[in-house]
């Protein structure tokens, strides 16, 4: 049975965006969402509780208002230049005498998977099952009741700095709220960007984000690969400020009204106005400087993900290309650059499947927070639906480890 509402938070380095969804009879729809800039947070990592324990505050604050419910627990986006992600597989032989496969044993062959050795101060906060095998048979999605002597499963396990993981969810307790679910940014974005057919075919999903940059690789419907390179839009801007000498602010400015990814997409006569300082004139720059400027640091975000994942098999399978989305891939031919750096078509995600508020259905930016409402959602969903009479008990596509479990 699904809430009554859903609450997302999406706290990055440069905002803060948090969204209600409350359910009726269509469905679920956005009746509230907010949007600040954040605060205490670098590169994805809280690094001042007070100063992002108040902005987010202030975020839910305003959504709450607006769709006027008392918001007790979030489901929220985490991710950080900490983050990795690995692939394991587990077997277990049936008991004799026994064939059927039962939940336990589904059970007990997941947890297998996840007995990795990592470092003393990392922990597995998600894992997401891509499929079993029993016996030879492979690409099994639901092995409860299937008969065999041996239950195969490959999982995709997403690794963090355990302290991390526990300052963010400590910064929620003094705004006064729950972490109910922490989902990894790049698989929340999936559910509000890509199609099925997309995940499917393979394609690989990338969030350019203000600090850092996530991406996740999906086939066969299954994220095959993840992670996170410690890059993003602000690096672009700390370009601009160092190559014009102005300041970071009016290098933010300069990017976002008059700024190209690509140097060929700039006029060889155009020129921008630089903002200037204490009332005098900042002069003016050829647009195609300041594409030269913004190029090669695009190209590196793109060439830092191509060699985390252009190794693995999905991604030399990959039929639906590269998908854009996050605040950071509004900047004008960045599909050009990562259709060049890939070699593989580009496109441009907007977050879709919510009516309501307008503003928040069709604005990139807002990708992870709706995306992590139908996350949510579709939790919600698939415990209802395993729980009918004469289903047996689906816990294996539920999330397998709670964050909250981690510091209890």
């Amino acid at each position: 049975m699904h809430p009554e509402f859903i609450v997302s938070l999406d706290l990055g380095t440069t905002k803060v965006a948090a969204v209600v969804g409350e359910f009726g009879e269509g469905g679920m729809k956005i009746t509230g969402a907010a949007v600040l800039p954040s605060d205490g947070v670098k590169k994805g990592m809280v690094v001042d509780m007070e100063a992002a324990a108040a902005c987010v505050g202030l975020a839910l604050e305003k959504a709450g208002r607006m769709a006027e419910v008392d918001i007790q627990g979030v489901c929220a986006g985490f991710s950080g230049p900490g983050v990795r992600s690995i692939n394991s597989r587990g077997v277990i032989s049936l008991p004799d005498g026994r064939r059927e496969v039962t939940a336990a044993d589904v059970r007990k062959v997941v947890d297998s998977a996840g007995n990795v050795v990592l470092p003393s101060d990392m922990e597995i906060v998600d894992t997401a099952v891509l499929d079993f095998t029993v016996d030879k048979s492979r690409g099994i999605k639901d092995p409860v009741g299937m008969a065999g002597s041996r239950l195969g499963v490959e999982v995709h396990l997403v690794t963090a700095q355990a302290a991390g993981v526990e300052n963010f969810v400590r910064m929620l307790e003094k705004v006064g709220v729950d972490a109910l679910n922490l989902v990894f940014q790049p698989l929340a974005c999936a559910h509000s960007v890509l199609t099925r057919e997309e995940m499917e075919s393979g394609c690989l999903l990338i969030d350019i984000g203000g600090g850092i940059t996530d991406f996740a690789l999906f086939h066969g419907g299954c994220v095959r690969a993840s992670g996170v390179i410690p890059v993003g839009g602000n690096n672009i801007s700390k370009d601009l400020a160092i190559g014009l000498r102005i300041p970071e602010s009016a290098a933010e400015e300069i990017k976002l009204r008059y700024g190209l990814a690509l140097e060929s997409l700039a006029g060889e006569d155009e020129t921008v106005l630089l903002p200037g300082s204490q009332g005098n004139s900042g002069g003016e720059v050829r647009k195609k400087i300041i594409a030269a400027i913004m190029e090669p640091r695009c190209e590196e975000i793109f060439s830092m993900i191509k060699a985390s994942v252009s190794s693995t098999d999905w991604y030399k399978s990959m039929g639906a290309g590269v998908v854009l989305t996050g605040g950071g891939s509004r900047l004008m031919g960045m599909k050009s650059v990562a259709s060049q750096v890939f070699g593989l078509p580009a496109r441009k995600g907007m977050p879709e499947g919510l009516g309501g508020i307008p503003g928040v259905a069709v604005d990139e930016s807002w990708s992870a927070a709706v995306g992590l409402l139908l996350f949510e959602s579709d939790r919600f969903g698939r415990l209802a639906r395993l729980k009918r009479p004469g289903r047996p008990l689906g816990w294996m596509f539920d999330r397998l480890r709670r964050i909250a479990s981690l510091f209890l």
